[in-house]
């Protein structure tokens, strides 16, 4: 177990939910990288690239646009205004 959930979701359809090891999020001043136990955070996104890595090799990323990421302990939730996986 990865013990870090991501979802991405937008208006339309939640378009991912599963564990990973780590999440990558184009923040408005800079890349922000998310590991499990991070402190809760609530910040607005800048138009980019969302990479999930899942460990390994393995990494899943999204074409994001706008909106919000929402961080917990365990859990981290982009609210994209649009996004399309790679």
């Amino acid at each position: 177990m990865a013990g870090l959930v991501c979802d991405i979701v937008t208006p339309a359809a939640k378009l991912y939910s599963d564990e990973c090891t780590m999440v990558v999020v184009p923040g408005l001043e800079g890349s922000m990288g998310f590991l499990t136990g991070h402190v809760p955070l609530v910040s607005p996104l800048a138009d980019g690239v969302v990479r999930v890595e899942k460990g390994g090799s393995e990494t899943v990323e999204f074409d994001c646009s706008g909106g919000y990421v929402q961080v917990t302990g365990d859990k981290v939730i982009v609210l994209a205004d649009k996004a399309i996986r790679k």
